[in-house]
């Protein structure tokens, strides 16, 4: 019985050992199975994977294909758009050279018809200013004959009364002597210039006017006058820093001449030459000129009276402005202008005189008003003024054009006329004003003075100096000043009178 279980038991073990190894085989069969699912899968994800990389790279390359023969139509668009415009551009630059050839023609013509018109022009103008200059140059030399005549009888009659202080000269009556015939003749060509001055102040007035109804001439005056009072205002004793304002002015001058041209004025009412009475020039070149004769006797009455030495580049510039042959009419100089402005602000300078304790005498003498038709400025107000005046007069008249090509639109014999106008003046007419007008007329001046009129520059500004003073009223201060100015010259200059 034991050994029938023995054997059953043994069988048992022999079936557990048989499942077993058959539950191992089915375990080892499964994995070969998984692991051959696995192979399988993995080869057709890389078969899929390499079917889809072909797809794309022949997608990307019929894409390429496409972007170049699309590439290869835009150009072969381009190159024929390129051409065409290439040909119209050609036909139109035929065409436009034709057109301008045709057009430069008709310039050509037109511009040569303009230049024989031009010439023709300026040759008539040249003529007409060839023929006022001489008539201008034969009266000024007529003229300079003259004062040069009666400067000599001047600076004798100058000498003799030095030596022989003849108390007739004292007690010459203005109405019963020659002196009061040219008196008339002075008093009527200051009337003229007056009138001159009170055209300019009607000129103002249009320009203003004219300002308002033309914006380009409101844009550009403002800054023009504003330019020419600005460098007058710079002006000092350093010749090399006034060129600057110097060029400044002549070039505000001149732009207004080429932004102005028109309108015109009638210079018969702004000149008193005779060859120019029927001329006509541009209203702002006119009027510019005014404003800068203003400017710079604004300067003499303020910083010259002060530094009478400032007055010499004021001068230097405003002549040479004068005198510029671009500036002038028919050859002619628009001086008149900044003389009819001397004449308002020094009538003395021409032979004007007048008490100075009665208004009409104050009036005459150039003694300004704080106000028009107002009370006078003080007296040493009015003494500083007539101080910066004669500086300045003589800086404008005292200029030596030797080397110059364009004449001298202030001759020096302006100069000595105003001089000997004042210091012949008969005793009892003699003023604090004279006085101090011939003091500064002489001040830092003596060498030109010599230069232009030699020995008789010299008698005169010894009779000025030493007789002249003896005509003055009792008690003046301006008397004892400009017998004072020969001990400045021996002290400053070693010139002794």
């Amino acid at each position: 019985m034991e050994f029938v279980q023995l054997q059953i038991a043994k069988q048992e073990d022999f079936y557990h050992q048989l499942d077993r190894e058959s539950e191992l085989r089915a375990a080892i069969h499964k994995d070969a199975l998984a692991d051959a699912a696995a192979r399988h899968n993995q080869v057709r994800t890389d078969a899929e994977a390499e079917r889809d990389y072909q797809i794309r790279l022949a997608e990307e390359q019929r894409q390429a294909e496409l972007r170049q023969r699309q590439e290869r139509e835009r150009q072969l668009i381009v190159q024929r758009e390129e051409s065409e415009r290439k040909i119209a551009a050609a036909r139109a630059e035929a065409a436009a050279r034709a057109e301008r050839a045709a057009t430069e023609e008709r310039e050509a013509k037109k511009a040569q018809e303009k230049a024989d018109q031009e010439k023709a022009e300026r040759e008539r103008q040249a003529r007409i200013a060839a023929k006022a200059k001489e008539e201008e140059q034969d009266a000024m030399a007529r003229r300079k004959t003259e004062l040069e005549r009666k400067a000599k009888e001047l600076a004798r009659d100058a000498a003799r009364q030095a030596l022989l202080m003849a108390p007739s000269t004292e007690r010459l009556d203005p109405t019963t002597t020659p002196w009061s015939n040219r008196t008339a003749e002075r008093e009527k060509e200051h009337e003229r210039y007056l009138e001159i001055h009170r055209n300019l102040k009607k000129l103002r007035q249009s320009v203003e006017e004219l300002k308002d109804r033309e914006p380009q001439l409101k844009k550009h005056l403002g800054n023009l006058k504003r330019e020419i009072k600005k460098s007058i205002g710079q002006l000092t004793e350093d010749k090399i820093k006034n060129k600057g304002p110097h060029a400044a002015v002549l070039n505000a001058l001149k732009q207004a001449l080429a932004l102005f041209p028109q309108p015109t004025v009638s210079l018969a009412g702004f000149t008193v030459s005779p060859s120019l009475q029927k001329a006509q020039a541009p209203m702002i070149l006119v009027f510019l000129l005014s404003h800068l004769a203003k400017s710079a006797i604004a300067q003499f009455v303020g910083e010259v009276a002060v530094c009478p030495k400032l007055a010499d580049p004021i001068g230097t510039i405003v002549i040479s402005c004068f005198a510029k042959q671009d500036l002038r009419i028919n050859g002619i100089s628009l001086v008149d202008i900044l003389l009819a402005k001397m004449h308002r602000v020094c009538p003395p300078f021409f032979g004007i005189y007048g008490l100075e304790n009665t208004d009409e005498g104050r009036d005459r003498l150039g003694w300004w008003r704080v106000e028009p038709n107002g009370p006078f400025i003080g007296e040493q107000g009015h003494l500083d003024r007539m101080t910066g005046l004669g500086a300045g007069f003589a800086a404008l008249t005292l200029r030596n054009f030797e080397k110059s090509p364009t004449p001298n639109p202030i001759p020096p014999f302006v100069f000595w006329e105003a001089l000997t106008s004042i210091t012949n003046l008969p005793a009892g007419k003699v003023s604090e004003t004279h006085l101090m007008l011939v003091k500064s007329l002489l001040t830092n001046n003596e060498q030109r003075n010599f230069i232009f009129f030699g020995e008789a520059g010299k008698e005169l500004m010894r009779y000025a100096v030493y007789e002249f003073p003896k005509k003055a009223p009792k008690g003046s201060v301006a008397a004892v000043v400009l017998s004072g100015l020969s001990e400045v010259l021996k002290k400053e200059n070693k010139l002794y009178l």
